[in-house]
C-alpha cells in the first residue's frame, strides 16, 4: 500500500491536467523552500567564516590580555614576565611599552598608536609579522619602524623611505608638557586586512622608551598570549593576581569582545528569520494540497470505493506535498553550497568592478566576506525544511482521507 501511495503521488505530481494555479503554487512553495534553504546556508557560513577571521587574524595579532601599568612603571621586568609565564593556561609573554603618536611623511599626517616591542618575544604572541607585504621583519633595529598597510596608504610611504614620529610627553596629572621626535626608517609594512592596519604601528621598545624618556629597565605592560582564549577573563583576573605591581588586566572581550558577541547573534537572528521565510514557503504547500484534494475528489472517492485505506490516501497526499519540500531543499542545498563556497571570490570580483571595498576597512577588522562550510550546518538546515515540509502536509492528507465517496460520487 506504500507503494500504491507513492505512484499516486509521482502521477499527480506528474499530471498536466491539474490547475495552472495549482501548478504555479506548488512551483512558489518549492522555489521559496530552496532560496530560504540557499540563504541560510550561505548566511551561516558567512557567519562562520566571520568567527574564524576573528579567530585567526584579528585574535592572533592582538594580545588576548594586557597588564596595563596604572602609576608607576613596570621595573624589573624580565623577572616579572618569567612569573606570568609560569601561570597555568600562558602561552607566552612580551613586554612592551604603546602611546599615541602621530606620523608624518612629507606634508602628510597621520596619528596611530604607537607600539614599543621586543620583536623576538612579540612573535611568541602575535603573528603580525606573517602578513608582511613589504620590507622584512627579521630584524627591527633601534631607527626602525614597521607600519601597518592602511597608514602607509595614507602616508604615501614606501619600504626604506623616513618618516618623522612625533610623541607627547605628559606630567603625572596628565597634561601636555612637551614633545619629542625622531626619524625612522619603514623596514616593513604589514597588511593585516582590517582596522588595525590603519591604526598601529611597531618599533623597537627601547627607542621607544629613550623618546618617552622612561627609566632604564622600566616598561609600561605585559601582553599574553594565552591556550584558550575564551578563558582570558580569568586568566586576566589570575595575572593580575599574581603581579607585583599595581596594573589595569584588559582581556580582548573588553577591547574586541563585542565583535564575537555581535557575530553570535546576528547568527541567531538569521536563523531565526531564514527559518520562518522557510516556514511561510511551507504555508505554501498546505495551500497547494488543499486545492489538490479538491480537484481529485472524484478521484479519490472512487480509490476508497474499491477498497484503499484512507491511511493509504493520507501518505499519498503526503508525500505529494512532501515532493516539493524535498525538490526544493535539495536545490536549496547544492545552490547554497555552491555560494557558500565562491562568495569570496565573487565578493573580491565585484570589489574589483567597483572600485573599493564594500567593508570599510578603516572601520571593519576585515576587508573581504569570508566564508566557512560547516556540514552539521547543511544537515541541520536540510532537516528543519524536511520536517517543516512535512508536517504541512498533515492537515491536507488528513482531510483527504475524510472525503465521502456517496456524497462526491453522487454528485457527478
Amino acid at each position: 500500500m506504500a507503494s500504491l501511495a507513492w505512484q499516486l503521488a509521482k502521477r499527480y505530481r506528474n499530471t498536466r491536467h491539474s490547475s495552472g494555479f495549482i501548478r504555479f503554487i506548488s512551483a512558489s512553495s518549492t522555489s521559496g523552500i530552496a532560496l530560504g534553504v540557499a540563504i541560510l546556508i550561505l548566511a551561516l557560513s558567512v557567519m562562520n567564516g566571520f568567527e574564524l577571521a576573528l579567530k585567526q587574524r584579528l585574535l592572533s595579532v592582538i594580545p588576548h590580555v594586557e597588564l596595563d601599568a596604572v602609576q608607576q612603571k613596570i621595573g624589573d621586568w624580565p623577572r616579572k614576565q618569567q612569573v606570568f609565564a609560569s601561570v597555568a593556561g600562558v602561552d607566552a609573554v612580551a613586554p612592551y611599552i604603546k602611546t599615541n603618536g602621530m606620523l608624518r611623511f612629507g606634508s602628510a599626517v597621520k596619528a596611530a598608536e604607537v607600539r614599543g616591542i621586543e620583536l623576538a618575544a612579540e612573535k611568541k604572541i602575535s603573528d603580525f609579522s606573517s602578513y608582511v607585504s613589504a620590507g622584512q621583519l627579521d630584524t627591527l633595529a633601534e631607527a626602525d619602524i614597521v607600519l601597518g598597510q592602511g597608514i602607509a596608504d595614507a602616508l604615501g610611504v614606501s619600504v626604506g623611505e623616513q618618516v618623522q614620529l612625533m610623541l607627547p610627553k605628559l606630567t603625572d596629572d596628565g597634561r601636555l608638557a612637551s614633545h619629542s621626535s625622531a626619524s625612522l626608517t619603514v623596514s616593513a609594512i604589514v597588511a593585516i586586512g582590517g582596522q588595525l592596519d590603519y591604526s598601529h604601528v611597531w618599533l623597537n621598545m627601547h627607542t621607544l622608551a629613550e623618546l618617552l624618556a622612561f627609566e632604564p629597565n622600566t616598561i609600561q605592560g605585559f601582553a599574553v598570549r594565552v591556550t584558550d582564549i575564551f578563558q582570558a577573563p580569568q586568566l586576566a583576573r589570575e595575572l593580575g593576581r599574581v603581579s607585583e605591581d599595581y596594573v589595569y588586566s584588559l582581556d580582548w572581550f573588553r577591547t574586541q569582545g563585542h565583535v564575537y558577541q555581535d557575530i553570535q547573534m546576528v547568527r541567531s537572528i538569521l536563523y531565526l528569520v531564514l527559518a520562518l521565510v522557510i516556514a511561510v514557503a511551507c504555508f505554501n504547500i498546505v495551500a497547494t494540497l488543499v486545492m489538490a484534494v479538491r480537484e481529485k475528489e472524484g478521484d479519490i472517492a472512487i480509490l476508497l470505493t474499491m477498497g484503499v485505506a484512507p491511511s493509504t490516501i493520507v501518505l499519498t497526499f503526503m508525500w505529494l506535498g512532501w515532493l516539493n519540500g524535498l525538490v526544493g531543499s535539495l536545490i536549496g542545498v547544492v545552490t547554497g553550497v555552491a555560494l557558500a563556497y565562491y562568495i569570496e571570490p565573487l565578493f573580491a570580483l565585484v570589489t574589483k568592478l567597483l572600485g573599493h571595498s564594500l567593508l570599510d576597512p578603516s572601520i571593519y577588522f576585515i576587508n573581504f566576506i569570508p566564508s566557512l562550510l560547516q556540514w552539521q550546518d547543511v544537515a541541520l538546515t536540510l532537516g528543519v525544511a524536511l520536517v517543516m515540509s512535512l508536517l504541512a502536509t498533515l492537515y491536507p492528507a488528513w482531510r483527504a482521507s475524510k472525503v465521502q465517496p456517496a456524497f462526491v460520487l453522487g454528485q457527478r
